[in-house]
């Protein structure tokens, strides 16, 4: 599962109610202008805090995004690893060299972690309100989305996804688990 929550977390790249921050950015415009993406590269360095251990696990590697629902994260530190989201199927492989394939519509966990990050990418605010409590702040510049998943099994294992950004560009994602865990990826977008 905790490669599944960074999968989650490297999906995303360049996030209820008619949430109004203080220029009167709102999470619709911001929900807007995400849907106007056809796509973007960037580069990611993840930290993954483990309550067993000491210091964070780091890793570092590339993510790309096709509008609507077309995401891939490349780890290349500290092994490499691939990890493709085609619609309805998340696929890679592995550091050892497994490879899997996976219909997320049939895990409910993996389907609610996909969609905070997929969603936010394509401006799908319909489909954030059915898998999480939305709670928007900031401005234009710098605002922020925390994700409360709905579903019992997700809240079990995750309290909240915490999007960061500013205009339509994602720069933060931290996804806090429920046993303390917690990752945090950065996100810098390749020059055009």
């Amino acid at each position: 599962m905790r490669s599944l929550r960074g999968l989650a977390l490297g999906l995303a790249l360049a996030a209820g109610g008619a949430a109004q921050a203080q220029d009167g950015w709102s999470l619709e415009a911001l929900m807007a202008g995400m849907r106007q993406s056809r796509g973007a590269s960037a580069h990611f360095v993840e930290l993954k805090y483990v309550h067993l251990l000491t210091a964070p696990i780091r890793a570092t590697g590339r993510l790309t995004y096709a509008a609507p629902d077309k995401l891939e994260k490349v780890t290349e530190t500290p092994a490499p690893e691939t990890i493709r989201l085609d619609g309805g199927t998340l696929a890679g492989t592995r550091a050892n060299g497994d490879e899997f394939s996976v219909d997320i519509d049939s895990h409910e966990e993996i389907a609610a972690l996909v969609e905070g990050i997929r969603s936010t990418l394509a401006g799908d605010l319909a489909t954030l309100r059915r898998h999480y409590e939305i709670a928007f702040s900031g401005d234009r510049d710098h605002w922020r989305i925390d994700l409360a998943p709905k579903a019992g099994r997700v809240r079990e294992k995750v309290e909240r996804i915490r999007v960061l950004g500013g205009g339509t560009a994602i720069a933060m994602i931290i996804v806090n688990e429920t046993d303390g865990d917690r990752s945090e990826m950065t996100i810098t977008p390749d020059t055009p």
